[in-house]
């Protein structure tokens, strides 16, 4: 168990945080990964998902940070499989189905596609990553009756909040877009601006019909 595990455990014996609803694995495999979408990510030339995490805005994250003099954010680069992973978590696909998913695609064993899948959506939720919609039943037998959605509690519980987090999202994702356009738009102007004049020909006798010797 690490650090942060650690803290959190206290935080939660404190009555500081909740505790985490617990699946037991049929559940987990039946339900729905969905990435975060407060977090900013895209492809780069390599065609790997980079998602830009910010430092933790809780007690233990404030610590640490004070502590350590870790960045507001920081890039995390997924690989080509966790890639393929983050992807399929759109809430449209099972864990059981990515689990499908995957070993189609790379010829792998199922079981151990199943095993790896598990662990790496488990470390994904534990950073915030992805949360797991879920049914109804599912949530009551967790002790979250209502919830849709678990894992993003501070994003969305419901599939509604989850909708109107990801178009927020998408407009503040666009709005960057556009300022970063019309700075670069006026930077150029600018250089532009600032060129220097072109200078101006000097006079040639010959074109002016006089020759010089």
């Amino acid at each position: 168990m690490g650090v942060m595990d650690n803290i959190n455990n206290l935080l939660v014996r404190l009555r500081l945080r909740k505790p985490k609803p617990q699946l037991s694995r049929e559940q987990a495999m039946g339900a729905r990964p969905v990435r975060n979408p407060s977090l900013p990510w895209k492809v780069n030339d390599e065609g790997n998902v980079v998602v830009t995490l910010p430092r933790r805005g809780d007690l233990a994250g404030k610590a640490l940070g004070w502590l350590f003099m870790v960045p507001e954010q920081k890039p995390i680069e997924l690989d080509e499989l966790g890639s393929v992973v983050w992807h399929h978590c759109d809430g449209q696909y099972t864990v059981r189905e990515i689990v499908e998913v995957l070993a189609a695609k790379y010829k792998l064993n199922r079981q151990e596609v199943d095993l790896t899948l598990t662990e790496y959506l488990r470390m994904l939720g534990k950073r915030g990553m992805v949360g797991f919609m879920i049914d109804r039943k599912i949530a009551e037998e967790a002790g979250v009756a209502g919830q849709e959605i678990i894992g993003l509690e501070e994003v969305a519980t419901t599939e509604q909040q989850l909708a109107a987090a990801e178009q927020q999202a998408a407009e503040a994702a666009a709005e960057t877009r556009r300022i970063l356009a019309e700075m670069e738009q006026s930077a150029g102007e600018l250089q532009q601006d600032q060129a220097p004049d072109a200078p101006e020909p000097a006079d040639d006798p010959e074109v002016n019909g006089e020759s010089r010797c």
